[in-house]
Order: structure tokens, then sequence, then C-alpha cells
């Protein structure tokens, strides 16, 4: 499945409920459900991870687990339905105070090569009205990361270009090394420019052998084509601190 209706509904909603993150890495959604952990990454030959979903509203809650392939090529993300990793169980009702245990296991045989990344998508179904009326609700969607890993599985090689396009300018990560870097408050300086700010959390993923791109918002940002310019932020293997090359297309 392309990026498309299904994928611009995750962000929307996940943008819309922004469930916070607590010290313990469990994820809050409006203190109704508590997911743990928000993370899931194996090395082999462990192939099963278990998610824990805490309902501590006062109604029950019914969810829906699925999991899907998460690839990046040409700037764009895809989830695609797979059979490789299954997610039990994949529809259930968690009853108020209790927890719904979700088994996340990986069924191919093959061997990894690599990194392999999955996307498991946990939706609050809306629970059935009895007097059959319309009911406004605001459910949770709350979408973790899934990573399998070989032994060997390299670290991440991130190069970084800014192309100028008809719609201004685009950020762009091509990462050749087996392991995703996960990248957040990513600042752009240029010599002599002002220094452009890509937001002060999350900006997103850099899957292994992958390209990523994220648009650049600031319409008034300006880079020399042909020039460098400093890329800084924070990463999951720690500060970035990177150089990247502006180009004059996309």
């Amino acid at each position: 499945m392309p990026l498309g209706v299904l994928w611009r509904a995750v962000l929307a909603l996940a943008a819309l409920t922004a469930p916070s993150i607590g010290a313990n890495g469990a994820a809050h959604a409006g203190a109704a459900l508590q997911i743990s952990p928000v993370l899931i990454d194996l090395t082999a030959p462990a192939a099963t991870a278990t998610v824990e979903i805490t309902d501590q509203a006062p109604q029950p809650a019914p969810v829906q687990v699925r999991i899907f392939k998460w690839t990046q090529a040409n700037g764009q993300e895809t989830l695609t339905p797979t059979d490789d990793v299954v997610a039990s169980p994949p529809i259930a009702t968690i009853a108020p105070g209790t927890k719904l245990s979700i088994r996340v296991i990986r069924t191919s045989k093959a061997p990894i090569v690599g990194e392999e990344a999955y996307r498991l998508v946990i939706d609050q179904l809306p629970e059935p009205n009895p007097n059959g009326r319309a009911v406004v609700a605001m459910l949770l969607r709350q979408v973790l990361p899934v990573f399998f890993a070989s032994p060997d599985r390299g670290k991440p090689q991130v190069a970084w270009t800014i192309s100028k396009g008809a719609k201004g300018f685009v950020l762009h990560a091509r990462n050749a090394g087996d392991r995703r870097l996960r990248i957040a408050k990513i600042t752009l300086n240029a010599p002599g420019r002002r220094a452009v700010s890509l937001g002060g959390g999350l900006l997103g993923y850099a899957l292994g052998h992958s390209d990523m791109s994220w648009s650049i918002a600031d319409r008034t940002a300006s880079f020399p084509i042909g020039g460098q310019v400093a890329v800084h932020g924070d990463s999951d293997s720690g500060a970035l601190n990177a150089t990247a090359l502006v180009t004059a297309g996309e």
C-alpha cells in the first residue's frame, strides 16, 4: 500500500491525539490508554516481542492491531501489508483497569539482512452505541516502529543534500548503512544566512539502505546553490553534526 489514505490518516490522527511519552517509555492517550514499549528493536535469533496496552478509563476500550512492512524510496515512505510479521490478537476489547498483551512475531524463516523495518498500528475503535446515535469521540491511533536486525548489523551511514525545486527547498537523507537513524531537532546553518529550524521535535527516520526527504516549510529559507550547509540535530546515535551539499534540482 503506497503512502496514501492509510498513511495520511496515520500521520493526521497521530498529530491530533499526540500521546505523550513518559519516562518509562510508555505512550499515554489522554490518560485513557497506556502503551508500552513505544519501540521494538530485536536482534536475531530473537523474533518475538510483547506490547502491553492498559485501559485506564472507566469504560472498555476496543482496539484493532495491524502491522505493515515499512520502506522508503525516492524520498517517500510506503506501508505494505505483510505476512512476514504478525500481531496477535488483531482485535480485542480491554476491560477497564486491565492490560492487553499484544504479541509481535516475525514468522518469516528467511535470514535477516541488515535490518527490517515495520510499523505496528494500534487503533482504538469506537464503542457500540446502544441508542444507535452517532457519537463523536477522540480515538487513539498509535504507530510504533518495529525493527528486526541481524547480529552483524552495521551502523547508519547517512549522506545529506538539500535541493531547490519549484516549491522550495527539500532536505534529503540517503542512508547507506544497515541501521536506521532517528532524526530530531534539525537546524540548518549556511554561512552568511540565517539558521533554519525544521522543528523542535521528531523529524522522522532514515531507514537503512534507503533515502528519505522532508520539505522545508520555511519559504523564506535561502541556501547557496553549490554551497554547503551545516546540519545539526539529535539522533538515536547521539548528537548529529553533518554537512549537506546544496543542488539546483530535486
